[in-house]
This record gives structure tokens, sequence and C-alpha cells, in this order.
């Protein structure tokens, strides 16, 4: 048999009482500031994140669209005969087009800005410069820009020039 102790129907009451009442505006506000500091700590660092996966989207389009340029090159011989058609044959995943000029330029180094083709829709831009040079790009969704000029120095060199546009600043390389 459970004996309660003299005052304790008393004290419970107490309890339930203070139970019922919630949290206090204080209890409150402090949660919500611890929030707010964490969530200034995640934001940055997510959008960051989620703007590198989108440049390595937008990087590895154009090197698949760099492989296949190379891999049609070999049973035509020349840039200049590769269009969208013919590529798209070799590589359906891609979304080719033909760019209206050159797309790159390393002597600045800039890739142009007239780009329509972007990686989140899997498109890239080709333009054939001559029978062994030519240039790939594309936009990552977060709006940088990445091209590749290819210049075939002979049967064993080719030369391959990256190039990408980061907030409008170009530099060489990836």
């Amino acid at each position: 048999m459970i004996t309660e102790k003299p005052g304790s129907e008393e004290l419970r009451s107490v309890r339930l009482s203070r139970a019922e009442d919630g949290f206090t505006l204080i209890e409150l506000l402090l949660v919500v500031i611890i929030i707010a500091i964490l969530a200034s700590m995640a934001i940055p660092t997510y959008l960051s994140t989620r703007r590198n996966a989108q440049d390595s989207a937008a990087i590895t389009l154009v090197r698949n669209a760099l492989t296949a340029v190379e891999g049609a090159n070999i049973d035509y011989g020349d840039y200049r005969i590769l269009d969208p058609a013919s590529l798209s044959s070799i590589e359906p995943s891609i979304v080719w087009s033909l760019g209206s000029g050159p797309l790159v330029d390393p002597s600045v180094p800039t890739v142009t800005a007239n780009i329509t083709a972007t990686a989140d829709d899997r498109a890239v831009e080709f333009y054939p410069i001559s029978a062994t040079a030519f240039d790939i790009a594309s936009k990552s969704e977060s709006g940088n820009r990445f091209g590749i000029r290819v210049q075939t120095v002979g049967a064993a060199a080719t030369d391959y020039i990256k190039v990408r546009v980061v907030d409008d600043a170009g530099v060489t390389g990836w």
C-alpha cells in the first residue's frame, strides 16, 4: 500500500498548474533566436554548395560533348562537317545547337555571353572554327559560362584551352 506524504496532493496540483501554463515569451524568443543563428550559418553554405553543383554539371556536360565531337571527328575527319544532327546521333543525351560564331576567346579569356545552351537543359553550343579547331560551351544554372577550344595540331597532339567565366570574370582552366 502506497501512502502519500502530507501535503503531496497540494504539491501535485501546483505542478499540474505550472505544466498547463506553457512556455514563457522569453523561452520562445530564445528558441527563435537560436534557429535564426543556425539558419544564418547554414543558408550561405547551402547556396555555395548548390552553385558548385550547378557549375560541375555544366563542366561535365562540356567534357562529354568534347568526347562526342572528337569521336565524330574520327569518322568525318573535319570538324566543319559536323552539325547538331550528326552529333545527336553520336550522343543523343545532349541537346546540340550550332553557335553563330566563336564561343571561346582564350586570349582575353572569355566565353561569349550570347550562349543560350544551358546545362540544366543538357544543352551545349558547338562551333566549328576550321577543319582542325572547334569550340564547345554551355552555361550553368547559376549563370556561369564554361567553354573549351580544341585545336588539333597533328595526328599525335591536340591543344585544349579551357575557359570559365564566373561572375563575369574570365579565367583559363577549370
